[in-house]
């Protein structure tokens, strides 16, 4: 019989590979978006789908797995806070065909989630200062979580705006 951490390990570890999935399922969908609304920004200082997926996929690979590992490696490091804004223009994403953001993400996730596998109860319970707030590891993969959440709400936010089609109940073919 597990304990209330062990269920939550669990849980969020699920939660975290369910984006490797749902990246997975947008494929179809997205492959037939025209490049403008993928690209767009709505107005200055607004991120566009593609900026949105490369950030995901930057955070997993250069915040998320190399800040988990010195938490673990090290007494309570003092990390800085994801900087969402540099992650963005980190890289020029929008020349990026979206098959490959997504597919970047989908694997700079699996690593994270892999990593994240390999920790023991003890490991997960180890903290470190992120941006001055103590944290120990499931509080930090649960602001991961919130991280994608936000992030995918964005994107359908921006889909939906986008006036893809004259009829109310379908993409373009």
């Amino acid at each position: 019989m597990g304990t209330d951490r062990d269920t939550l390990r669990a849980a969020q570890l699920d939660q975290l590979a369910y984006l490797i999935d749902e990246l997975e399922a947008q494929k179809a969908l997205l492959s037939r978006i025209p490049d403008w609304a993928l690209e767009g920004r709505p107005y200055e200082g607004e991120w566009s789908i593609k900026e949105q997926y490369g950030a995901l996929a930057a955070a997993d690979a250069s915040v998320h797995l190399p800040q988990l590992r010195r938490i673990i490696a090290e007494d309570t490091p003092a990390l800085e806070a994801p900087d969402r804004r540099a992650l963005m223009t980190s890289e020029a994403w929008n020349e990026a065909e979206i098959g490959a953001l997504l597919e970047r993400a989908q694997a700079a996730r699996a690593a994270l989630t892999a990593f994240l596998r390999t920790l023991t109860p003890e490991q997960w319970a180890r903290t470190g200062s992120v941006g001055g707030v103590p944290q120990d590891v499931y509080a930090y993969v649960h602001a991961v979580i919130q991280h994608d959440a936000d992030s995918l709400r964005a994107i359908g936010y921006r889909l939906h705006e986008s006036h893809l089609t004259a009829r109310a109940s379908d993409l373009p073919k």
